[in-house]
């Protein structure tokens, strides 16, 4: 199985003006990144992701900071759909057309069509990069910069769960993860009246989405259970069931989720936790319990795997800025055809 291109940009040990130099190229077909005012911070950051065929999709980190998209970069780069889930930090300026703040939590909805203007906090986000071919009829010039909760909620549990899935997908999976991606995007973003939001809130995929969002974000708690789980959704325990019927039940997929978040940790460069403080964060009862787990779920111990995923990230150093800017030429040049 042939992995997929991954972009590896962290800036943090590196001098200040290699580490401008860096970030300023990488995000150079999106934003110029400028001081917040004379006198503060040189702009950085650091992104660590993955190439999915005409997708991206990131961890990105960065200081306080200015991003600007002028007439001038719009006409010179592609015009693609930016969603930026903000897990910390967030922004106020101007993006798709209007004046907006995004905080923790939030989507932002930012089509590189338009000029963009704003002043972001240190923040740290997931990124995924969406050319407009992909979305075919979409009504995009009606775009606002941010969706209502449901929706964001439910956007936002779709991007970390392809962030998190992100690193074991391989070429065979690149057709089918694009598909479903992009077929998502449609129904979420389709102007609907509010009856039709009622009917998609109660819809099994929506249910199952919110279901994994919610025992994502909490792994660590003891009291994760079905009961938990249909007392939050305000679903029945029946229906929690039956969703889960053909993923083993609902705690072999909590177990699941858990391991995939431990892999995904270690296979963070970024990621500095200790296995036991990692073990307990994301829920494992005791560290031999996480041991035993992580060894006969991936037939590698999680020592073992961290250090190869340190060793390949050592030997791969920064990824060339190079890499995604020909990404942004190849998919944008039939982008506004």
């Amino acid at each position: 199985m042939v992995s997929l291109p991954r972009l590896f940009y962290v800036t943090s040990g590196l001098d200040e003006a290699t580490a401008f130099a860096t970030w300023s190229a990488v995000i150079s077909p999106l934003f110029e990144p400028r001081p917040c005012r004379p006198g503060t911070k040189t702009p950085t950051g650091s992104a660590s992701g993955i190439i999915i065929g005409d997708l991206i999709i990131a961890k990105v980190a960065f200081n306080a900071q200015d991003f600007v998209r002028d007439d001038q970069r719009i006409a010179a780069t592609p015009d693609h759909l930016l969603l930026q889930l903000y897990v910390t930090g967030g922004f106020n300026g101007i993006v798709t057309r209007q004046q907006t703040a995004i905080g923790p939590g939030k989507v932002a909805l930012i089509d590189l069509a338009c000029p963009i203007a704003t002043r972001a906090f240190a923040s740290s986000t997931v990124c995924l990069i969406v050319p407009r071919k992909l979305l075919g009829d979409l009504p995009l010039d009606a775009l606002k910069p941010r969706l209502d909760a449901f929706r964001n909620n439910l956007l936002a549990a779709q991007m970390l769960s392809l962030q998190e899935r992100s690193a074991q997908l391989t070429e065979a999976d690149v057709a089918r993860t694009i598909a479903e991606t992009t077929d998502f995007l449609k129904r979420l973003l389709a102007p609907a009246p509010d009856d039709t939001l009622a009917t998609q809130n109660g819809s099994d995929e929506t249910i199952l989405t919110l279901t994994e969002a919610l025992i994502r974000d909490n792994l660590a708690l003891p009291e994760l259970s079905p009961d938990w789980l249909a007392q939050k959704l305000d679903v029945s325990r029946a229906s929690l069931y039956r969703l889960f019927a053909d993923r083993g039940g609902i705690m072999r997929h909590v177990q699941e989720r858990r391991l995939l978040a431990v892999q995904a940790a270690l296979s963070d460069p970024i990621e500095t936790r200790r296995l036991s403080r990692l073990a307990s964060d994301l829920g494992f009862k005791s560290e031999a319990h996480f041991s035993r787990s992580f060894r006969a779920r991936f037939g590698v111990t999680a020592s073992a795997h961290r250090k190869a995923q340190l060793d390949a990230s050592a030997a791969i150093q920064l990824t060339s800025p190079a890499v995604v800017q020909q990404w942004w030429t190849a998919v944008g040049s039939t982008s506004r055809d």
